[in-house]
């Protein structure tokens, strides 16, 4: 989500004159799949927004709006906001209403007049196998359906006049978490997200560049088979093979061995009040998850490297330098190891391996070789290791602390 931003109400007003001004009537159907317009109601009351460029203004304006309010950002949906300010923006527009900060407070007010509810939100699990009736990992809860059915009756008395979802399940296992918003549509938009970035941590953990295992709710590879037919003028040719997969054991104790901060990592998901540098450990495990999901060796190759400038980046403004590329291989060496060569070693790899990840991404070079791969993987593992394990890094809250201390290591 995008930060939230602190306006005054004369920006406000001008933010919605801008948007009342870039505004249209389409009285007749406009039927557009390609987002060259945006269209709300028929006839006389509708409200159009036309032309690429009108319409990005109009978003951008729309969301800067929107997150205005904390308390809105966190607990109505961008969807909700927008199908009530549109309702206002008519009422400007139609009937000839002036424009008024304390009109769109009114609209504020009333969104938080809801009711803010916490919800368990229950989603298919795949890819795993599990004894237990059920399995914490920081806030997330993992069922075993059939050793869990008749308590979760119990708890949810109303979900046996409504047993369709458990009955037409896809998995014998769910996992949930618990929210709180003033709607349903920010509760599932919020329970996804946390979905997703358990995926990306649990790929971050099981590390499997060969795709064979994989837990998730969203992403998840199950067994396959890929056919071919090939055809010429007088022959007809089958190809076949199958991808296997094998389910994983959550209850291994690696996914909370307090030694490689894998029981911070779940708990890291949800927090809310994240640091600097806790936002950026996230961040860089997500970038490591996407990597090791991804069939492509060259993209996994490249989103590793992201790993580590998202983490090491100190300027995240400016563009990536040889300067740039030097301070994030020293800081990269500096965290990892402690022996002067080894130090050495390290930074020369990465110089070399983000080489390979320019290549990619502006050469369209393909072809990377799996044991460049597989070391970038274990590289940017190491820095979140170190980061969350290793004294004093594990301290930091931020990147100047960070960068202080480097710099100290460096004169010493």
């Amino acid at each position: 989500m995008a930060a939230i931003i602190k306006m005054d109400n004369r920006t406000i007003t001008r933010i919605i004159n801008q948007i009342i001004s870039i505004s249209d009537c389409n009285t007749e159907f406009l039927d557009d799949f390609n987002g060259t317009s945006k269209s709300f109601g028929l006839g006389e009351t509708n409200i159009s927004f036309n032309g690429i460029e009108t319409v990005s203004i109009y978003q951008k304006n729309l969301e800067k709006l929107y997150q205005s309010n904390k308390e809105i950002a966190a607990t109505i949906s961008l969807k909700t906001f927008e199908e009530n300010f549109i309702k206002l923006l008519r009422q400007w527009k139609n009937d000839s209403i002036s424009p008024n900060i304390d009109h769109f407070k009114e609209l504020i007010n009333a969104l938080l007049k809801l009711e803010t509810k916490e919800s368990e939100i229950f989603y298919d699990l795949y890819g795993l196998e599990m004894e237990s009736p059920t399995h914490n990992l920081g806030q997330f809860k993992i069922y075993n359906f059939n050793k869990t059915e008749e308590k979760l009756y119990k708890d949810y008395p109303h979900l046996l006049k409504k047993k369709l979802f458990f009955d037409n399940r896809n998995s014998d296992f769910f996992i949930s978490i618990k929210v709180s918003a003033r709607e349903n549509r920010k509760a599932v938009e919020i329970g996804d997200n946390y979905i997703k970035s358990f995926e990306n941590v649990m790929n971050f953990m099981i590390a499997d560049l060969k795709n064979e295992r994989n837990i998730g709710s969203f992403n998840h590879r199950e067994w396959r088979s890929y056919n071919r037919i090939l055809l010429t003028e007088k022959s007809v040719g089958f190809s076949g093979n199958r991808k296997l997969t094998f389910p994983e054991n959550i209850e291994d104790p690696y996914f909370i061995d307090s030694s490689q901060g894998n029981d911070k990592i779940w708990f890291l998901i949800t927090k809310k009040d994240k640091n600097e540098i806790e936002k950026r450990i996230l961040q860089s495990i997500e970038w490591i998850g996407k990597g090791v999901y991804d069939n492509d060796l060259s993209k996994s190759l490249v989103q590793f490297v992201f790993a580590v400038e998202a983490m090491l980046k100190y300027d995240e403004k400016s563009a990536i330098s040889p300067s740039i590329v030097s301070q994030l291989s020293e800081w990269l060496a500096f965290i990892i190891e402690v022996d002067f060569e080894k130090r050495k070693e390290i930074a020369k790899y990465f110089k070399d391996v983000y080489r390979k990840r320019s290549s990619i991404v502006h050469g369209g070079e393909n072809n990377v070789d799996l044991k460049d791969v597989q070391l970038a993987l274990k590289t940017s593992k190491r820095l979140i290791y170190s980061l969350m394990v290793k004294k004093p890094f594990n301290s930091f809250k931020n990147m100047k602390e960070l960068s202080e201390y480097i710099n100290e290591l460096k004169f010493q």
